[in-house]
């Protein structure tokens, strides 16, 4: 089964441009510099940190001791590249990659064909400054020339990964998600909830370790870490990279480093790929956070032993410190109709609120509505097909936790067809008793969508004949969705 996102699961990265995103909200401010301080530009690679002292500090604000020194060296990125290409083949498998792509395409997560493996590896080529292997016990910094208490830093946010695959095993994280996934549905919502946890620990900690060497215990004041960390959760994707952009690479001796090329590579990154990267890390942080001011390190430790199952509850941590809210379980018809015009499933996957969240911006849903439309998820179902000419459609089948909800997704998806489809303002092509919204939606003489609503439930169909879409949704709307609540 392929699982899109395993490797930033399975393996802890430090990802440069989330890291300065996350100092830069939650430090305070730097003091002026005149020409006599400013930082020596590093030329060469520098010594590794010692890690005892770090360890020792480390123990000290999580409250876990290391069981076992964390060895670290240099790996090139030659040789990281081979290990990703390794790692890729599972992530994405060759035999399935390309139906992936393609509804992916379809559905509009991505606005056009790319080779996914490709992109994933350069992505984490250009941002990861290292990375933690549980295989090897052992972390590897990928990016060394930039100023010590930076690889310091980089260190803390490692040894943070070695803390939790100690004590709380993170291979065997992976493993046990996979046991409990469905063999034929990609659960991207769970793989994304659970990075938010790994990564938000680490980039929590982390942050908590540098402020308080800059001489600020961030966690002694509540009200003023609660504000810094949420000030960071509640931004927009493309309002963190231009604050990445923001952090002033001379005061820490960076102008042309890794770093600086990492941080100007993003724009490049499919947000795909990026966003939900660098949300693991500011929004999981967030969440940690709230982990912990509802429990102590304790109410984090049993996050891992009862893994959060959806991005909803790591981005409202409400919805998993207090009474958790799990989803509804969305199914979809057989469709034999489908099957019998000559159409082959090629991908089906669970997205959740943060990858619909996503839908929506792509095609400029502002950030706040987008956000607002999605709030009230409550479980989706998504399956793609393809025929033997190439022509790709798909069905998403989502619940909402109440109608008014629905309502407002179904009134977002609307308002993006404009832009989705090419289709002119206002989208009022009604079907007539079903009040279904019917439209042409590009890639074919007879490509067709439909989007419905049936009380707290809103179903799309994109890319098939008029008639099939018809057929497709109301076989959906026939499916009765046993809601938990």
């Amino acid at each position: 089964m392929s699982s899109q996102g395993r490797i930033p699961i399975h393996r802890g990265f430090a990802v440069v441009a989330a890291a300065a995103a996350a100092v830069a909200c939650a430090s305070p401010p730097a003091p002026p510099r005149d020409s006599a301080s400013e930082p020596a530009k590093t030329t060469h690679a520098p010594a590794l940190p010692d890690l005892t002292d770090i360890e020792a500090q480390l123990t000290e604000i999580r409250g876990l001791k290391f069981l076992k020194d964390v060895p670290a060296e240099h790996q090139s990125m030659e040789d990281w590249g081979n290990y990703l290409d390794e790692e890729l083949k599972t992530m994405f498998p060759p035999d399935k990659v390309g139906g992936f792509m393609a509804g992916l395409v379809r559905l509009g997560m991505l606005k056009q064909p790319i080779d996914l493996s490709e992109e994933f590896k350069s992505a984490l080529l250009s941002q990861a400054g290292a990375y933690y292997d549980p295989a090897t016990g052992k972390f590897y910094y990928l990016m060394t020339d930039m100023a010590p208490m930076l690889l310091q830093t980089v260190a803390a946010h490692e040894l943070v990964h070695a803390l939790q695959d100690q004590h709380f095993k993170l291979g065997a994280l992976l493993e046990k998600m996979e046991q409990e996934q469905a063999e034929d549905i990609r659960n991207d919502d769970q793989v994304l909830a659970v990075r938010f946890l790994v990564e938000g620990e680490a980039t929590y900690v982390q942050t908590l370790w540098q402020t308080k060497t800059m001489g600020m215990d961030l966690s002694a004041n509540p009200e003023m870490e609660t504000m810094a960390f949420r000030m960071q959760a509640n931004m927009e994707p493309d309002a963190l990279i231009e604050l990445s952009k923001q952090v002033d690479m001379s005061a820490m001796g960076l102008e042309g480093g890794d770093i600086a090329k990492a941080i100007e590579s993003m724009d490049k990154i499919p947000p795909y790929i990026l966003h939900p990267l660098m949300a693991a890390y500011i929004k999981g942080a967030y969440f940690t956070m709230e982990l912990r001011h509802a429990g102590g390190w304790e109410r984090v430790a049993e996050a891992y032993r009862n893994l959060p199952t959806t991005s909803e509850q790591v981005m409202h941590p409400d919805k998993f410190t207090g009474q958790r809210d799990e989803p509804t379980r969305v199914s979809l018809p057989a469709l034999d109709d489908v099957r019998q015009a000559g159409w082959k499933e090629i991908d089906s996957a669970r997205h959740g609120e943060y990858y619909l969240a996503l839908l929506l911006r792509n095609f400029d849903c502002p950030g706040a509505k987008a956000n607002r439309a999605t709030a009230g998820w409550d479980g989706d179902l998504y399956r793609a097909y393809q025929r033997e000419d190439g022509r790709v459609m798909f069905i998403l089948a989502t619940t909402w936790d109440s109608e008014k909800d629905a309502q407002e997704f179904f009134d977002a998806y609307k308002s993006i067809l404009t832009t989705k489809c090419a289709l002119p303002e206002p989208v009022e092509t009604y079907v007539e008793e079903s009040g279904d919204v019917a439209y042409p939606c590009g890639g074919g003489g007879d490509d067709t969508g439909r989007l419905a609503l049936r009380g707290r439930e809103v179903f799309i169909v994109e890319g098939a004949p008029a008639q099939l879409a018809g057929v497709m949704i109301r076989q959906a709307k026939a499916v009765e969705i046993q809601h938990a609540d």
